[in-house]
């Protein structure tokens, strides 16, 4: 192990020894509720060490996450401002997480990117709009799943709504409704395709 891989695992663990009073307080908290509260206990914690800068910031919310979500590797980035709707989320090995995202119930594949003021939605009906008479947060929604694939690229202020398939870029502040393939890069309100990779040259190519 190289010094600096050494230097790295003794500050995670620091800082996991610095987070386990959070983690027994947010399990102690959470435990027999159902998953609107614990959505709601667990967006406290999320904001809280969303505010702590820097590198020490990194380390502390890589341990907390690692100890809380479905899965955090180790080896990701998560940077500051960026916060949990679900603890039913997914960071993958190699993921890197810009400042100020905002991430619902997500499954982040290794190395997949995201820029700055990133939002990755739980789907496009976490909200009911049926009945013009209930106010739309009184109404029924679905949280679902959205994945973003195996070095993927999301783009500064992309809202992302639908999965995106491995090797897909997301222009910077498109909008994605609907599921986008692999080896794609997307772009605009809603968001089309632009160019695909071609499967044997690997260039990228506009769409006949």
């Amino acid at each position: 192990m190289s010094a600096r891989s050494l230097g790295k695992a003794v500050a995670l663990a620091a800082a996991r020894g610095l987070v386990a009073p959070l983690v027994a307080m947010f399990r102690l908290e959470s435990r027999g509720v159902d998953e609107a509260r614990e959505r709601t206990v667990f967006a406290g914690y999320s904001q809280a060490l969303a505010m702590v800068p820097g590198l020490s910031g990194q380390v502390l919310r890589r341990a907390f996450y690692g100890a809380v979500l479905r899965e955090c590797h180790p080896a990701s980035c998560i940077q500051w401002g960026t916060t949990f709707a679900t603890p039913d989320a997914v960071v993958a090995e190699g993921v890197y997480v810009g400042a100020n995202c905002s991430l619902g119930r997500v499954v982040l594949a290794p190395h997949a990117t995201l820029g700055s003021n990133v939002h990755v939605l739980s789907g496009r009906n976490q909200h009911g709009i049926d009945d013009p008479d209930v106010p739309v947060q009184d109404q029924p929604g679905r949280y679902d799943r959205v994945t973003v694939g195996r070095n993927a690229w999301l783009g500064n202020g992309s809202v992302v709504l639908a999965d995106v398939g491995d090797g897909s870029v997301v222009a910077a502040g498109s909008v994605v409704i609907e599921p986008v393939p692999a080896d794609c890069v997307v772009g605009g309100n809603p968001a089309r395709v632009l160019r695909r990779r071609d499967p044997v040259t690997r260039a990228w190519v506009r769409p006949s």
